[in-house]
């Protein structure tokens, strides 16, 4: 396919981790494609149930290394970014957690929210209301800035994971191998629609924050959440295929 501008594609976060859960990819993740920008990012927090005793990160860390392999997370499903969240958790902070995977995010909601699981990532719109109503505790959020929408609630790298970071983002890429002249235009035309008011209105009300990345720094990201993916699944001996 020509990378002539006319064909884009806008994808989330699983662009970047499929390489690391799939051996058999009919594509090169690196080469053939060309980040333009990010579009949007939406952070994630880590939730658990009220019954459950820790009540801060250090709480949980001290918690679940005195009971290995005995503490829970849910997620939507095996190889997803909130799956891997608890993978990247597990390994920075040391510490043994069974993964309890589900078929979709809602059912692992309903779960944590009736205490079958005790905790879960998942992203902030999706639990703020259970939040707010005590029906769930935020312990963390997975961005390394505090969310607006959670001010009080510290970030797991300020808790002490140094160096955790797992939020779930969208970009807009374009095919391998583009002309730099006209990666430059696209991303060009892109950033300031995106710092517009409307777009950032419209995107607070989903819970998302508009990228604001430019197409090298974005370019940058890409590799290196590639590489921090890949490292993840690999320790973690995660596979679908």
């Amino acid at each position: 396919m020509p990378a002539d501008g006319y064909t884009l594609m806008l994808t989330a976060t699983h662009h970047v981790i499929n390489p690391g859960l799939y051996k058999s990819l009919k594509y090169d993740t690196r080469t053939d494609f060309t980040p333009l920008a990010m579009i949007a990012s939406v952070p994630n927090v880590l939730v658990v149930h009220p019954s459950f005793p820790p009540r801060s990160v250090q709480e949980l860390v001290a918690y679940a290394k005195a009971n290995p392999g005995k503490v829970s997370f849910g997620s939507a499903g095996t190889g997803g970014a909130n799956h891997l969240s608890g993978e990247l958790f597990k390994s920075l902070a040391g510490v043994n957690m069974v993964h309890v995977p589900y078929k979709g995010a809602a059912p692992a909601l309903n779960d944590l929210l009736g205490g079958q699981i005790p905790m879960m990532f998942d992203s902030i719109p999706g639990v703020l209301q259970h939040i707010q109503s005590g029906k769930l505790r935020a312990l963390a959020v997975t961005t390394l800035k505090r969310a607006p929408t959670l001010p009080g609630v510290p970030t797991i790298d300020e808790a002490g994971i140094k160096g955790f970071e797992a939020t779930a983002w969208f970009g807009l890429y374009a095919p391998g191998r583009m002309q730099p002249q006209l990666r430059e235009q696209i991303a060009g035309d892109v950033l300031p629609v995106l710092k517009g008011p409307v777009i950032r209105s419209q995107f607070a009300s989903l819970g998302a924050e508009p990228g604001t990345l430019t197409q090298p720094q974005f370019a940058t990201f890409v590799d290196a959440e590639l590489t921090k993916w890949v490292k993840v699944i690999d320790d973690a001996h995660v596979r679908i295929d």
